[in-house]
Protein backbone atom coordinates (compact mmCIF):
# COMPACT_ATOMS: atom_id res chain seq x y z
CA UNK A 1 0.00 0.00 0.00
CA UNK A 2 1.29 3.33 -0.34
CA UNK A 3 0.76 6.21 1.58
CA UNK A 4 1.02 9.91 0.71
CA UNK A 5 4.33 11.36 2.14
CA UNK A 6 3.80 13.84 5.00
CA UNK A 7 6.24 16.10 3.44
CA UNK A 8 4.27 17.52 1.31
CA UNK A 9 1.44 18.47 3.73
CA UNK A 10 2.21 21.72 6.07
CA UNK A 11 3.81 20.12 9.44
CA UNK A 12 1.52 19.88 11.75
CA UNK A 13 -1.61 20.73 10.34
CA UNK A 14 -1.76 17.40 8.82
CA UNK A 15 -2.79 15.84 12.19
CA UNK A 16 -6.10 18.02 12.11
CA UNK A 17 -7.10 17.04 8.32
CA UNK A 18 -9.90 14.40 9.00
CA UNK A 19 -12.12 14.71 11.85
CA UNK A 20 -14.85 13.74 9.19
CA UNK A 21 -13.22 11.15 7.74
CA UNK A 22 -11.09 9.85 10.25
CA UNK A 23 -11.52 6.05 12.23
CA UNK A 24 -10.09 5.02 14.86
CA UNK A 25 -7.17 1.92 15.32
CA UNK A 26 -5.10 0.44 16.98
CA UNK A 27 -1.55 1.63 16.75
CA UNK A 28 0.04 -1.66 16.17
CA UNK A 29 -2.13 -1.30 12.48
CA UNK A 30 -0.03 2.25 12.34
CA UNK A 31 3.09 0.30 12.67
CA UNK A 32 2.70 -2.39 10.52
CA UNK A 33 1.17 0.09 7.48
CA UNK A 34 3.89 2.67 7.78
CA UNK A 35 6.54 -0.36 7.71
CA UNK A 36 5.30 -1.85 4.16
CA UNK A 37 5.03 1.34 2.35
CA UNK A 38 8.43 1.77 1.65
CA UNK A 39 11.45 -1.44 2.52
CA UNK A 40 14.72 1.21 1.79
CA UNK A 41 16.96 1.24 5.00
CA UNK A 42 17.18 4.61 7.23
CA UNK A 43 13.74 6.08 5.53
CA UNK A 44 11.87 7.39 8.26
CA UNK A 45 8.32 5.44 7.90
CA UNK A 46 5.23 8.15 7.49
CA UNK A 47 1.71 7.61 7.80
CA UNK A 48 -1.32 9.34 5.94
CA UNK A 49 -2.92 12.22 7.69
CA UNK A 50 -6.13 10.28 8.05
CA UNK A 51 -4.48 7.41 9.89
CA UNK A 52 -2.22 9.67 12.00
CA UNK A 53 -5.20 11.89 13.21
CA UNK A 54 -6.87 8.28 13.62
CA UNK A 55 -4.29 6.97 16.07
CA UNK A 56 -4.73 10.21 18.25
CA UNK A 57 -8.44 9.75 17.74
CA UNK A 58 -8.60 6.18 19.00
CA UNK A 59 -6.16 6.97 21.67
CA UNK A 60 -8.81 9.50 23.38
CA UNK A 61 -11.58 7.05 23.19
CA UNK A 62 -9.49 4.72 24.93
CA UNK A 63 -8.95 6.96 27.60
CA UNK A 64 -12.41 8.21 27.37
CA UNK A 65 -13.22 4.59 27.78
CA UNK A 66 -11.48 3.48 30.77
CA UNK A 67 -12.53 6.60 32.78
CA UNK A 68 -16.44 5.70 31.96
CA UNK A 69 -15.52 2.27 33.39
CA UNK A 70 -13.73 3.58 36.51
CA UNK A 71 -16.47 5.90 37.01
CA UNK A 72 -18.99 3.35 36.65
CA UNK A 73 -21.21 5.53 34.15
CA UNK A 74 -21.38 8.35 36.63
CA UNK A 75 -21.32 11.65 35.13
CA UNK A 76 -20.73 13.29 38.25
CA UNK A 77 -17.72 11.29 38.77
CA UNK A 78 -16.60 11.54 35.31
CA UNK A 79 -16.66 15.67 36.06
CA UNK A 80 -15.92 15.52 39.65
CA UNK A 81 -13.10 18.67 40.24
CA UNK A 82 -12.08 16.61 43.58
CA UNK A 83 -9.07 14.82 41.81
CA UNK A 84 -7.99 18.07 40.78
CA UNK A 85 -7.73 19.57 44.13
CA UNK A 86 -6.57 16.35 45.80
CA UNK A 87 -4.12 15.66 44.15
CA UNK A 88 -0.62 17.94 44.05
CA UNK A 89 0.38 17.22 40.81
CA UNK A 90 1.12 18.48 37.31
CA UNK A 91 0.77 16.60 34.53
CA UNK A 92 1.71 18.46 31.19
CA UNK A 93 -0.54 20.86 29.37
CA UNK A 94 -0.55 22.97 26.52
CA UNK A 95 -1.18 26.61 27.00
CA UNK A 96 -0.75 29.52 24.34
CA UNK A 97 2.98 29.65 24.95
CA UNK A 98 3.47 26.68 23.45
CA UNK A 99 3.30 27.86 20.13
CA UNK A 100 0.04 25.34 19.21
CA UNK A 101 -2.45 27.92 18.73
CA UNK A 102 -3.65 30.56 16.57
CA UNK A 103 -1.78 33.52 18.49
CA UNK A 104 1.74 32.67 18.70
CA UNK A 105 1.62 29.92 16.55
CA UNK A 106 5.02 28.08 15.96
CA UNK A 107 5.20 24.81 14.57
CA UNK A 108 8.76 23.45 15.76
CA UNK A 109 8.26 24.77 19.16
CA UNK A 110 4.51 23.14 19.63
CA UNK A 111 5.91 19.92 18.16
CA UNK A 112 8.81 20.02 20.84
CA UNK A 113 6.19 20.50 23.64
CA UNK A 114 3.33 18.17 22.57
CA UNK A 115 6.40 15.19 21.99
CA UNK A 116 7.98 16.28 25.59
CA UNK A 117 4.88 16.14 27.09
CA UNK A 118 3.52 12.96 25.61
CA UNK A 119 7.22 11.50 27.21
CA UNK A 120 6.44 12.74 30.23
CA UNK A 121 2.71 10.77 30.31
CA UNK A 122 4.77 7.76 30.08
CA UNK A 123 5.53 7.38 33.93
CA UNK A 124 2.50 8.24 35.04
CA UNK A 125 0.66 5.54 32.01
CA UNK A 126 3.11 2.93 33.95
CA UNK A 127 1.85 4.07 37.46
CA UNK A 128 -1.72 3.33 36.27
CA UNK A 129 -1.06 0.31 34.53
CA UNK A 130 0.61 -0.71 38.33
CA UNK A 131 -2.82 0.02 39.91
CA UNK A 132 -5.84 -1.44 37.73
CA UNK A 133 -6.31 -5.15 37.04
CA UNK A 134 -7.59 -7.58 34.33
CA UNK A 135 -8.89 -5.63 30.93
CA UNK A 136 -8.55 -2.47 32.56
CA UNK A 137 -4.73 -2.80 32.90
CA UNK A 138 -4.63 -4.11 29.03
CA UNK A 139 -6.20 -1.20 27.92
CA UNK A 140 -3.78 1.49 29.98
CA UNK A 141 -1.16 -0.48 28.39
CA UNK A 142 -2.42 -0.49 24.92
CA UNK A 143 -2.71 3.28 25.37
CA UNK A 144 0.39 3.38 26.55
CA UNK A 145 1.72 1.51 23.24
CA UNK A 146 -0.36 4.27 21.56
CA UNK A 147 1.13 6.81 22.62
CA UNK A 148 4.73 5.50 21.91
CA UNK A 149 3.87 5.36 18.10
CA UNK A 150 2.50 8.43 18.29
CA UNK A 151 5.71 9.96 19.68
CA UNK A 152 7.62 8.29 17.12
CA UNK A 153 5.84 9.77 14.33
CA UNK A 154 6.03 13.43 15.73
CA UNK A 155 9.72 13.01 16.03
CA UNK A 156 9.52 12.58 12.50
CA UNK A 157 8.52 15.99 11.90
CA UNK A 158 10.97 17.81 14.42
CA UNK A 159 14.25 19.52 13.09
CA UNK A 160 16.22 19.99 16.41
CA UNK A 161 15.66 16.54 18.24
CA UNK A 162 18.06 17.67 20.88
CA UNK A 163 15.52 20.06 22.15
CA UNK A 164 13.10 17.13 23.23
CA UNK A 165 12.87 16.72 26.90
CA UNK A 166 13.08 13.59 28.24
CA UNK A 167 11.91 12.85 32.07
CA UNK A 168 15.17 12.12 34.12
CA UNK A 169 15.29 8.94 35.79
CA UNK A 170 15.30 10.87 38.87
CA UNK A 171 12.22 12.69 38.32
CA UNK A 172 10.24 9.55 37.40
CA UNK A 173 11.19 7.69 40.32
CA UNK A 174 10.19 10.77 42.68
CA UNK A 175 7.08 11.04 40.67
CA UNK A 176 6.54 6.96 41.67
CA UNK A 177 7.48 7.46 45.14
CA UNK A 178 5.25 10.41 45.51
CA UNK A 179 2.06 9.07 43.76
CA UNK A 180 2.54 5.70 46.03
CA UNK A 181 2.89 7.30 49.10
CA UNK A 182 -0.72 8.63 48.85
CA UNK A 183 -3.67 6.86 51.04
CA UNK A 184 -5.91 4.60 49.14
CA UNK A 185 -8.66 7.76 48.36
CA UNK A 186 -6.03 10.07 46.61
CA UNK A 187 -4.17 7.25 44.76
CA UNK A 188 -7.63 6.66 43.19
CA UNK A 189 -8.69 10.25 42.37
CA UNK A 190 -4.89 10.52 41.23
CA UNK A 191 -5.88 7.87 38.25
CA UNK A 192 -8.47 9.43 37.64
CA UNK A 193 -6.85 13.06 37.26
CA UNK A 194 -3.94 11.26 35.31
CA UNK A 195 -6.92 9.97 32.52
CA UNK A 196 -8.07 13.21 32.46
CA UNK A 197 -5.29 15.16 31.75
CA UNK A 198 -4.27 12.98 29.55
CA UNK A 199 -7.60 13.16 27.79
CA UNK A 200 -7.96 16.98 27.71
CA UNK A 201 -4.01 17.26 26.58
CA UNK A 202 -4.37 14.85 23.26
CA UNK A 203 -8.06 16.75 22.81
CA UNK A 204 -6.25 20.33 23.05
CA UNK A 205 -3.41 18.99 20.36
CA UNK A 206 -6.46 17.99 17.97
CA UNK A 207 -7.90 21.43 18.29
CA UNK A 208 -4.63 23.51 18.49
CA UNK A 209 -3.53 22.26 15.34
CA UNK A 210 -6.70 22.04 13.63
CA UNK A 211 -6.65 26.04 13.82
CA UNK A 212 -2.99 26.23 11.72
Amino acid sequence: MKFLSTRTLHPLAFLGLLLVTATAFPASQVREEASTDDTTPNRPAYTTPQKMEGLISYVIGEISEIRTELCDHDENCLNNDEAFLANNLEPPRLTIKDGCFQTGYNRETCLLKVTSGLLEYQVYLEYIQGKLKDTRQEKVKNVQANVKTLIRILKQEIKNLSKVIFPSPTANASLLEKLDTQNEWHKTMAIHFILRQLENFLTTTIRAIREN
